[in-house]
């Protein structure tokens, strides 16, 4: 094997394992990150697409240390329990959205779904706290507006460009609504200009749903939120 070769399979080995795709009938990205060394992972909004959650955990070896959400409208936790039940892992929230993870089957109805099968959250996540998977971490950012709960999650690996997993907080060229029980728009705007595009600019933004931007494209040209 040549340097070069050797060299980019090196880079390759110690990068973390991301993979992320739209699940469900609502297509929130459901993101699946893990550590290559241990392969604990944690999954991100299991909104849908169970089959596609349980080949990339077959095909990587993983074990999922935890099922974490940004928010719990019901697209992004739509099948949680079925995640939880086919590979384990903590099932995380912010006590913010209890009422709202509660009331799952009331989410439902409003939109003429079957009421999802329910688990309980295990562990209630707080502004600053950080999930451990392997030598990695997600930090916690609580970002209320979108919901009372919303937080995003800000993975930093040496070496890596940082990513922020933002939920329905923030979008490419876009915020989330605020007309939604427990939506507060002021709130909204406060969180991503004090939370958000305070952090390092040059960071990945996964959103909710569609596709990906970074904290300064959306800074500067966002025009619903720019940086004051």
């Amino acid at each position: 094997m040549g340097r070069a070769a050797l060299t980019e399979r090196l880079r390759y080995n110690v990068e973390m394992l991301c993979e992320t795709f739209a699940a469900g009938r609502f297509q929130c990205n459901c993101s699946i990150v893990a550590d290559p060394a241990t392969r604990e992972a944690i999954v991100i909004d299991p909104g849908g697409e169970t089959a596609r959650i349980a080949a990339i955990v077959r095909a990587n070896d993983l074990i999922v240390a935890a099922i974490v959400h940004t928010h719990a409208h019901l697209d992004h936790i739509y099948e949680t329990a079925a995640v939880k039940q086919a590979h384990g892992g903590s099932v995380c929230l912010h006590p913010g959205d209890r009422p709202l993870y509660d009331a799952a089957a009331v989410q439902a109805a409003m939109f003429g779904w079957a009421p999802p099968t329910m688990t309980s959250v295990e562990r209630w996540l707080a502004d600053g706290d950080t999930l451990r998977f392997g030598a990695h971490g997600a930090l916690v950012v609580h970002t209320p507006g979108h919901t009372p709960g919303s937080v995003c999650f800000e993975i930093a690996a040496p070496g890596e460009r940082t990513r922020v997993f933002a939920g329905d907080t923030l979008f490419r060229r876009s915020v989330g609504r605020t007309d939604l029980p427990g939506g507060d728009a002021g709130q909204l705007r406060q969180s991503i200009k004090d939370k958000l595009y305070t952090r390092d600019l040059d960071a990945l933004v996964i959103p909710g749903h569609g596709p990906t931007t970074t904290l300064g494209d959306e800074a500067r040209a966002n025009p619903f939120v720019r940086a004051a």
